[in-house]
């Protein structure tokens, strides 16, 4: 999987299946807290980073090879700032219709 990692563990969420819509450190803020370390460069680009037909796909996948209760939620995180994604609002309706899951998107406001 490229675009999909765990379930994991959460304080917040219990066991999150995590999305990832954007390479590493893609980010508009460079946030002293991050525990990815310092963002260079910034950037405001959105734009379609990783193909969004493949990441429904690697998401669909999962979900059919965990059984009922080993995920909690499912969560668009990752390696920066996941909004930056162009096609994140349909990311969301997607998986939205493909599970009764809850859905959490961890971002920084922006």
């Amino acid at each position: 999987m490229k675009y999909v990692y765990g379930p994991v563990p959460s304080r917040r969420l219990g066991q999150s299946l995590g999305i990832d819509t954007i390479p590493l450190k893609t980010c508009n803020w460079n946030c002293v807290y991050c525990q990815l370390g310092r963002t260079v460069p910034l950037t405001n680009e959105r734009r379609e980073y990783f193909p969004s037909e493949e990441i429904l796909s690697e998401v669909k996948e999962t979900l059919i090879t965990h059984k009922p209760g080993e995920i909690d939620w499912v969560t668009f995180v990752g390696s920066g700032e996941p909004t930056l994604h162009a096609n994140i609002g349909w990311l969301i309706r997607q998986v939205r219709k493909i599970t009764d899951l809850p859905v959490a998107v961890i971002t920084n406001g922006s």
